[in-house]
């Protein structure tokens, strides 16, 4: 890598943006105009809102008793004793109207709310007085509609009026029977909000602020991304790029660099607008009605600490190196400017469900979602933002560093794209069905392609959901025939891709004999192995515990009522057949076109994790990911399917048959000398250790046997 060049082409790019006036005005004056004209629009619409007060039709009003009042001497709103200030009495508006005439059908007083001539209609039973004086229950009906927000918020008023006004009968009553008081309000709750004033304004802050950092860094990505792949397509200074002395990579760098300074540029003074936008919002909140509403309008719209705003540039930068990689992967595709925009709008809405998920009351950072791109970093922040730094302090490494290797993999398919020439000048491609069939089939070849690989993995992952939720539906989902047919589609959608779009599906699937070695490798690492898969689960279980259900339903079907061969055929020996044909046969064969070989081994095995984490549980994918590794690379070395098959089928098998192998161990005395915990399948640390170097010793052999044949065995 030669920086020279990378700084070069970072300052080419970034001068070049400069002059770009739409890509300035998304990255710089965008962002500065945006929060100031959305929080005067704020402030008008909430002034707005303030000076409209609620109509409130009560019908029958002259039966109301004197004492205590409910409403006020003019009879024209709320007695204001039983709001929390005289502003919020005002806002409810009061018009007496008598019991008779078209008042005194029901069907008018719902018509009138619904019509908008009244927020809520009040009906003043005809017997009130005399239920008073006998001191019995009455109903009083309130007409409001609730899908109408104000005619809603006008209810929940006169519901929080009502009961105070009944504490207040009830109080006389009391002093007429000279009870002594606390008899009827035995408890008197009163909230003590520990908050500061900061923590509220930083969980409002916490709340709104991460759903903006992300979309505000992806536009500040999207555009630069762009221009600098698909602009310079239009401007034809892509091939003198191309020619000049920079290598692929280099070139890549730079532009890269020059995105995420233009994401950060974005996102920042995102961050300063909207700071200098609260503090100003919160200067102007006296008058939002009362001296404690002004208080916690302005505690709600202070903006955040100095504290917190370090943290989320800290944060800021990987998360857009992520966002700046993918949108120079997926502009490095595009044509034009117009293409371009085509392919980014679909990032907008895998990213908008990742954020929206940070704002679902209830959703808090854990070690799950410290894995999940943009949701991990989102919920990292929200923390740091209210002050949870007991929180953000114990999950900060474990978002940083995924966010960090998401970064790595995107630049590193930016980087592919880039040195494939069909992917940077392609030409226009007319779509006609049936004639893209017909030159699928006849000029296919002896392996599938890559987007055929990937294709095959959504039409599995696809498949088996559709099955599972059909399952779901006829209540079978956990019956040992519905696990027999999830596996078989997982086998059928390879197989038939094989034979379809490929002039070699056997080799494509690697179903050929190989040398008796590799068996031996197989079984040996698969017993080598075991120990250690035991030692990862319980560490995978203790980060991320299972629920009960979930074990209940593991332990009925592994230590249920099925017999022991039974379920070794259908939890061992079938899914190593069925995902062995899937991921180490036509995805591996597939990622492997045009990719080295490592790179197609760590893809198909993080699928193969993905395919646990979708059809299973999210637990597995750690074991999946590491064991897909070794199955990967023992098919590539191997050249067959055959050994993998036999390292799945004993690595599940130990696992099935744990209960079985222990009971026959305590029967022999022996169980304590192998196990520390037999129940977890958890070895003593002698042989974890033996079990740890035997493992790192095949991995090696098999990682450099026949290596000169790796590059291009099938």
């Amino acid at each position: 890598m030669n920086w020279s060049n990378v700084w070069q082409i970072f300052v080419r790019e970034g001068l070049d943006q400069l002059r770009d006036r739409r890509t300035l005005f998304m990255v710089v004056v965008f962002p500065i105009l945006l929060y100031p004209l959305i929080g005067a629009g704020v402030l008008q619409f909430a002034a707005a809102l303030q000076e409209k007060p609620r109509r409130v039709v009560i019908v029958g009003a002259d039966r109301l008793p004197k004492d205590p009042p409910l409403l006020n001497a003019e009879g024209t709103g709320f007695n204001p004793a039983l709001f929390d200030s005289p502003a919020e009495a005002a806002r409810l508006e009061v018009e007496r109207v008598p019991d008779s005439g078209e008042w005194a059908d029901d069907a008018v007083r719902g018509r009138a709310v619904r019509d908008g001539l009244a927020s809520a209609v009040m009906v003043i039973p005809p017997d009130l007085p005399e239920q008073f004086k006998a001191r019995a229950d009455a109903a009083i009906p309130i007409h409001y509609k609730s899908v109408d927000e104000t005619s809603k918020i006008t209810y929940l008023r006169l519901r929080e009026a009502l009961d105070r006004w009944k504490g207040g009968i009830v109080e006389e009553r009391r002093k007429e029977d000279k009870l002594p008081e606390g008899y009827a309000k035995p408890i008197d709750v009163i909230p003590q909000d520990v908050a500061t004033r900061q923590e509220i304004g930083g969980n409002v802050w916490g709340r709104i602020f991460p759903f903006l950092l992300v979309i505000m860094a992806l536009t500040g990505a999207f555009y630069p991304a762009v221009d600098l792949c698909a602009g310079e397509k239009e401007r034809g200074t892509m091939e003198t790029l191309l020619i000049s002395p920079a290598g692929r990579a280099e070139i890549v760098l730079g532009k890269f660099l020059a995105v995420l300074a233009a994401s950060v540029t974005t996102a920042v003074l995102n961050l300063l607008s909207m700071g200098l936008t609260g503090l100003q919002m919160a200067r102007r909140a006296v008058g939002f009605g009362g001296e404690d509403s002004a208080s916690s309008a302005a505690a709600a719209l202070a903006p955040p600490t100095l504290q917190s705003a370090l943290w989320m540039i800290v944060l800021l930068i990987p998360l857009a190196a992520f966002f700046s990689a993918v949108c120079l992967a997926v502009a490095a595709m595009a044509r034009s400017m117009k293409e371009g925009q085509y392919y980014m709008t679909p990032l907008y809405l895998i990213c908008l469900p990742l954020i929206f998920l940070t704002m679902t009351p209830g959703i808090e950072l854990n070690a799950f979602y410290s894995l999940v791109p943009v949701t991990g970093a989102a919920l990292l922040l929200r923390a740091l933002i209210v002050g949870d730094y007991a929180t953000g302090f114990r999950y900060f490494i474990p978002v940083l560093v995924p966010t960090v290797i998401y970064a790595w993999l995107a630049l590193r398919w930016a980087v592919e794209q880039f040195q494939d020439e069909e992917v940077l000048f392609r030409e226009s491609e007319r779509f006609n069905l049936v004639q893209w069939v017909k030159a699928t089939i006849r000029d296919r070849g002896p392996r599938p392609s890559a987007s055929q690989a990937v294709l095959c993995f959504a039409l599995v992952i696809t498949a088996s959901w559709l099955f599972a939720q059909a399952s779901l539906t006829a209540g079978s989902t956990s019956g040992l025939g519905a696990v027999a047919i999830g596996q078989l589609l997982i086998l059928l959608v390879p197989t038939a891709m094989a034979f379809l779009l490929t002039t070699d599906p056997l080799g494509t699937l690697r179903l050929r004999s190989t040398d008796a070695r590799y068996f031996a490798l197989a079984a040996a690492t698969a017993v080598a192995v075991n120990p250690l898969t035991a030692e990862l689960s319980r560490l995978v279980e203790w980060a991320f515990p299972l629920s009960d259900a979930t074990k209940a339903v593991f332990n009925s079907l592994l230590q249920g009522e099925t017999p022991l061969l039974l379920a070794v055929l259908l939890f061992a020996l079938t899914p190593a057949v069925c995902e062995e044909v899937a991921f180490r046969g036509f995805i591996l064969s597939g990622l492997k076109t045009g990719r080295r070989p490592y790179s197609a081994i760590v893809l198909s095995a993080l699928l193969f994790a993905l395919l646990h984490v979708f059809l299973s549980l999210f637990q597995q994918f750690f074991n999946a990911a590491i064991l897909g590794v070794f199955l990967g690379l023992l098919a590539v070395r191997s050249r067959s399917l055959l050994p993998g098959v036999l390292f799945h089928a004993l690595n599940n098998g130990f696992a099935v048959a744990l209960g079985a192998w222990v009971g026959l161990l305590k029967r022999m005395g022996a169980a304590g000398a192998v196990y520390r915990d037999a129940e977890h399948g958890l070895y003593q640390f002698p042989w974890v250790i033996v079990a740890a170097a035997s493992a790192a010793a095949l991995f090696l052999y098999l990682w450099r046997f026949d290596r000169p044949k790796i590059e291009g065995a099938g």
